[in-house]
């Protein structure tokens, strides 16, 4: 890491979102662009590009291609953003590129390429604009001193994603929040797109939701929460997570944390996934039970996470803010263990999710790098582990990948 910063102060290069860190043959750092690591694939890429653009009708998708073909090959996708942007109500959904830095561990600057494509289901997205159109109704309150962004448009897309490729393939994504939340300046303009793609929701439903909740907690909130009830409650947390991460963006938050950023960024989504869940309930816009069925679905959402953190380290950012989020539930007495599984004290649950959202905003809006690292060093993944595994080692063997 050192070594990186110290060439990155001679050549900026080095730092750059959209280059590798290699050693030429005198063992010095060098930056080398993707445009050109990767000259052969982008150079057929851009050519099916072109090509697919000559095909559509959709004025505004053609033209996304188009520029998207020429962004590929010179590192900067800016142009092709702003016209995907105004893609939000094309039929067919593609985004190819550089986006998400889950990968970069010492400064999450670095970008890997992800890729995805669909067929927009409007019935699907029209139901979820009215939770959108709720949510931005109610009033986010900043910490004072925090360099908070106002973002322009949230815009939401439900498809049925057919090829998911790259980053999110590899994190088995159910969602994607873009442009990018290190592209700020575009995001202040001309706002983001939350894509839900509808057959990873149910994959990831079927394969870590529903068994969790089957083995820890189905005969203590059988009555509170049926399947098809869990099943709704999972499509909304998806929804509101995407919006909630659009909400929460700080101008100095990526470049103040660095690595740290992620660990924070991701587990907070969820935690207000479950604040604006209240805020829906308050204003007449969901039940209590619904209420208590998005609880349920996003502690056995968690839950998944930590249990297959050996089988995917690459989670490694949403595995440690779990362990912070179960670790605050359990200190505060809202999951009890009971003779087959757990228990949830909805009550004490709402009340630690409200102290650990106050927790993260800070971290995010104001911490320095080297507090939240402290911060995230107290929570430790086995311990936390220790009391759930048990019960959830059968989910991760019958897991069908």
């Amino acid at each position: 890491r050192e070594e990186i910063e110290k060439a990155a102060k001679k050549n900026p290069a080095i730092l750059s979102p959209y280059t590798f860190v290699e050693r030429d043959r005198s063992g010095k750092l060098i930056a080398v662009p993707y445009s050109r690591k990767f000259k052969k694939e982008l150079t057929v890429i851009a050519k099916l590009l072109r090509e697919a653009a000559t095909l559509s009708n959709d004025k505004a998708f053609k033209a996304y291609l188009v520029a998207r073909a020429v962004d590929l090959l010179k590192d900067d996708l800016d142009k092709s953003n702003i016209l995907w942007l105004q893609t939000d109500q094309s039929r067919i959904g593609f985004v190819i590129g550089a986006f998400d830095r889950f990968h970069d561990k010492h400064f999450f600057q670095k970008r890997a390429y992800s890729a995805w494509v669909g067929i927009l289901d409007r019935q699907k997205t029209k139901e979820m604009e009215g939770f959108r159109a709720a949510i931005l109704a109610s009033e986010k309150k900043h910490l004072p001193g925090s360099k908070s962004v106002k973002i322009s448009h949230i815009k939401i897309r439900v498809e049925h994603t057919h090829i998911l490729s790259g980053l999110d393939a590899d994190f088995l994504f159910v969602s994607n929040n873009l442009p990018s939340s290190a592209d700020l300046h575009i995001i202040k303009k001309y706002g983001t797109i939350c894509t839900l793609f509808t057959p990873r929701m149910e994959w990831r439903y079927d394969n870590w939701i529903l068994p969790v909740y089957q083995n820890l907690f189905a005969n203590s909130h059988e009555k509170v929460c049926s399947e098809q009830e869990l099943w709704k409650a999972f499509v909304r947390i998806c929804v509101l997570d995407e919006i909630s991460h659009s909400l929460m963006r700080y101008e100095d938050a990526a470049s103040r944390l660095q690595e740290t950023f992620a660990y924070l960024n991701e587990i907070y989504g969820d935690i207000l996934t479950i604040k604006n869940s209240e805020y829906l309930f308050l204003k007449g816009a969901l039940t209590e039970r619904e209420l208590q069925a998005i609880m349920i679905a996003e502690i056995s959402h968690g839950l998944y996470y930590l249990v297959s953190a050996q089988k995917r380290p690459h989670l490694d950012p949403m595995v440690v803010g779990y362990a912070c989020f179960f670790d605050f539930l359990l200190k505060g007495g809202a999951l009890k263990k009971i003779k087959k599984g757990f228990k949830i004290d909805f009550q004490r649950a709402f009340i630690a999710i409200d102290e650990l959202a106050h927790v993260f905003e800070y971290y995010l809006s104001l911490a320095s790098r080297e507090d939240t690292k402290q911060f995230l060093e107290k929570f430790h993944l086995q311990d936390v582990l220790k009391q759930f595994a048990p019960s959830l080692q059968k989910v991760l063997k019958d897991e069908k990948l």
